[in-house]
């Protein structure tokens, strides 16, 4: 957080994914106190949307079910104090469905980064145009977690290339 203070590029909005959301609590918490007047968007599945639902109710609620490839955003609940903390400091959530996610995974592996589906869902926030980059300063997704089964990504790297899986990837 430290880096958002120099004067080159001011922080203006940062995407952060959302499990039971304690990653954006905390990532809140800072960006509020450093860069007051930068913008967090939280980023969870359209098949998991805990945060948004109970945005919407008011209060923490409980999914009856969930379905989504990012496994690290699949808590079924927020927490309360989380839930809070999300409420109070965070601008915006929205929702990615998984075609968008995986396309981010791939397109990350293209940079040469392993990140899982839950991680990337803030790379596919932005490309899906789900979230417009901002204009007045640096955005900055969150990309967390590296635990993507190496056969699954395999798999995603050769259909998007029209072939069969070849090659090992190692993890």
């Amino acid at each position: 957080a430290s880096q958002t203070r120099g004067d080159e590029t001011r922080l203006s909005m940062i995407l952060v994914p959302i499990g039971g959301g304690g990653l954006i609590s905390g990532v809140a918490a800072a960006i509020r106190e450093l860069v007051p007047d930068a913008s967090i968007v939280g980023v969870e599945p359209d098949g998991a949307p805990k945060m948004s639902r109970s945005l919407d109710a008011g209060h923490p609620i409980t999914l009856e079910s969930i379905a989504t490839i990012a496994d690290g955003l699949k808590p079924v609940r927020p927490g309360d104090l989380t839930f809070t903390h999300t409420r109070d400091l965070v601008d915006q959530v929205v929702t990615v469905d998984d075609a968008s996610i995986r396309e981010a995974v791939l397109w990350c592996q293209g940079q040469r980064l392993v990140v899982e589906p839950s991680g990337a869902a803030t790379i596919a926030a932005i490309a899906s145009g789900e979230v417009k980059p901002s204009s007045a300063g640096a955005t900055v997704a969150v990309l967390s977690g590296g635990n993507l089964d190496p056969s699954i990504l395999r798999s995603w790297l050769a259909e998007a290339a029209g072939g069969a899986p070849t090659g090992e990837i190692r993890a």
